[in-house]
């Protein structure tokens, strides 16, 4: 069985003409992402890897995570193919993971993970709303095989009072 809990950055800031890829997360996204990662269903996702985008608004959601002992940061690896808005190299970034692991945690952007989810899961999401939590199960025993998995979580912030 492999498993997968895609976790999409949380709101970023528009404020300062930065690059796409440097742009910081704002307030509600710093509220956001400490918020949902101290959610005690979340804390019980025990990832044996996280993996995460090297856009700074993912790596600064990552860290709420951190902060939260969700995982500890040495179990991190940062890939620039995870900043991907299509899914396409998100989805072969997915069937390359290392076979040893079961149960890991990707950070990303949408439309990536919104198009990916859909076309490998049994749930059709209109839009994985900023710092939305889905954990998908896969009845297989290798990444590659991960094509028709069962929603297990779908954990929206809008879905839950603080």
């Amino acid at each position: 069985m492999k498993s997968i809990t895609f976790i999409r950055h949380a709101k970023s800031s528009w404020e300062f003409q930065l690059p796409d890829e440097k742009r910081t997360l704002n307030k509600r996204g710093l509220f956001d992402s400490e918020f949902m990662s101290s959610l005690d269903i979340v804390k019980s996702f025990k990832p044996e890897a996280v993996f995460c985008s090297t856009a700074k608004r993912t790596r600064e959601t990552c860290r709420a995570f951190i902060k939260n002992a969700v995982f500890e940061e040495s179990m991190v690896s940062y890939s620039d193919q995870l900043y991907d808005f299509s899914g396409a190299y998100l989805e072969v970034f997915i069937k390359e993971i290392d076979p040893k692991f079961s149960k890991v945690i990707i950070f990303g952007h949408n439309n990536a993970l919104t198009t990916l989810v859909n076309q490998i899961g049994d749930a059709s999401i209109d839009n994985i709303p900023t710092c939305g939590i889905v954990k998908l199960n896969f009845n297989t025993d290798s990444w590659g095989g991960c094509t028709n998995g069962f929603l297990e979580y779908k954990l929206f912030p809008k879905n839950f009072t603080p």
